[in-house]
């Protein structure tokens, strides 16, 4: 039985694939909890990612490295700039284009487009007054309350997922 997926388990898939779970999943994690992605997380994991690059004379990679770490700040950028969502999540997103390079961070930056859109309308959907307010005003939060905020983290995370599922190559 063939599975639309595509997983072979090589020791760098298996690598790359632990290591941007772990980064999207703890900072979902604190994104949905505190609505705070921590530095040492999305910086941490940069220069983590820079030092096994240096260490393993992978020289190739290092600047796939930087670009994907770049790219993926660079896609949220223009969104962190209209308030449309905090630096945790641009910085998260940079962190795991550090591991995945400038090209794929693209494929993630997408797929989380669409889960933060789907997970938007079930956020709103079910907050009957947020709903209300949209209907009314054409605004999507009634106050900025951080609380409120959508955490992009958790999409982010679900994006990535998609990532290893059906592109990972």
């Amino acid at each position: 039985m063939n599975l639309p997926f595509n997983l072979e388990f090589s020791p760098e898939f298996t690598l790359k694939t632990i290591t941007i779970l772990l980064i999207s999943l703890v900072g979902s994690i604190f994104d949905w909890k505190m609505r705070r992605i921590p530095n040492w997380l999305t910086f941490g994991s940069f220069f983590v990612v820079l030092l096994v690059n240096i260490f393993t004379f992978n020289f190739g990679n290092i600047l796939n490295c930087f670009l994907g770490f770049f790219a993926g700040i660079g896609l949220l950028f223009i969104p962190y700039l209209t308030g449309g969502m905090g630096a945790g999540d641009v910085k998260l997103l940079g962190a795991i284009g550090s591991v995945v390079g400038y090209k794929d961070i693209v494929f993630i930056f997408l797929y989380s487009g669409v889960c933060g859109l789907v997970f938007g309308l079930i956020w709103i959907l079910c907050r009957p007054g947020h709903l209300k307010f949209l209907i009314t005003t054409g605004k999507a939060l009634p106050t900025i309350d951080s609380k409120q905020k959508l955490p992009y983290g958790v999409a982010i995370m679900f994006g990535t997922l998609i990532y290893i599922l059906f592109k990972l190559p």
